[in-house]
């Protein structure tokens, strides 16, 4: 976790979750998406890990997360991939593992391996299609340190509490040498620590908007690091923010968002890169959409990419 100035990466989610008008976008609309992002120069597309929620009282869905992930590879040739995040109480771990090489080898090398625990409290996915919500934490835990070990020290046998493999081993192998980086979500200060332990980065849950937020990331991260014995100039920092964009691509003030006119986001931005920040992954928001899930549109991505000149130039 360094402290120095450099380089930072901009990601946006895909939308798999409804629009504004309630329906979900085709394939081919997404497909279509991620290639005009990729042309823009975004640097990293994304696809969260959910099945089925309750928002504001209405019941929404996802499409499925891998499955999208792995069009993706197919359907773009330079930019990142990665799934924000894989759910560990949904697979097991050692076939996830299994399943980021085989990826990492369909995308040419192009795969991030997200990984977070979930919320059963807050996620009907895990009640509806019948995972077991008891003890998430110590499940993810277990189920990372499972995944790390399978990518960098198999065979693995591992004898846990609530993951268990037997002389496991990823065959064939494809992909990087190394296998895809491990991007390992944490708020709590149990789930940072994991994500200390085990993470090439840590992905702190906290919107960024602001300096403050980003004070508050480097402060859990660095405490992770240090309750678990690594040096934090080891551990890269991820995190995310929201937009909420007007025609001109300004970012209108809204709690928890990121505001201002696109050279206004791209310092503050920048400063996030300047405190040790190496990728932002951005949800773009529509101003007369007030969902809590803004969904990206082509002419959400058209606006964005003026933000995006702006936080290059910054």
């Amino acid at each position: 976790m360094t402290n120095a100035p450099g380089p930072l990466a901009i990601g946006l989610n895909l939308p798999t979750w409804p629009l504004r008008d309630r329906t979900y976008a085709t394939w081919p609309e997404m497909r279509a998406l991620a290639r005009e992002a990729e042309s823009m120069g975004v640097d990293t597309l994304w696809v969260p890990d959910h099945l089925q929620r309750e928002l504001g009282g209405e019941r929404i869905g996802f499409w499925e997360c891998w499955t999208i992930v792995t069009a993706l590879a197919e359907a773009t040739t330079t930019v990142g991939i990665g799934p924000y995040v894989a759910c560990t109480g949904f697979r097991n771990p050692a076939l996830l593992a299994k399943m980021a090489v085989t990826l990492d080898e369909v995308s040419g090398g192009r795969l991030t391996l997200g990984l977070g625990s979930g919320v059963p409290q807050r996620d009907q996915s895990w009640r509806a299609f019948g995972y077991d919500p008891r003890r998430p934490v110590a499940r993810y835990a277990e189920s990372v340190e499972v995944v790390v070990r399978m990518l960098r020290d198999a065979p693995l046998t591992f004898d846990g509490e609530l993951v268990r493999t037997e002389d496991a081993e990823v065959i064939p192998w494809g992909g990087r040498p190394g296998g895809p980086p491990v991007w390992v979500a944490g708020q709590g200060e149990r789930t940072a620590q994991v994500a200390a332990r085990w993470g090439d980065a840590i992905n702190v849950n906290i919107p960024l908007a602001g300096a403050a937020d980003m004070e508050r990331l480097t402060t859990i991260a660095r405490d992770a690091c240090r309750a678990v014995g690594r040096d934090p100039a080891k551990l890269e920092l991820t995190g995310w923010g929201r937009l909420v964009l007007d025609a001109q691509g300004n970012a209108l003030e809204r709690d928890g968002c990121l505001s201002g006119d696109p050279a206004a986001v791209g310092r503050t931005i920048r400063g996030f890169a300047d405190a040790g920040l190496r990728h932002l992954t951005v949800h773009v928001g529509d101003p007369d959409d007030p969902s809590k899930l803004p969904a990206l549109t082509h002419q959400m991505l058209e606006r964005f990419g003026r933000v995006l000149e702006a936080i290059r130039a910054a």
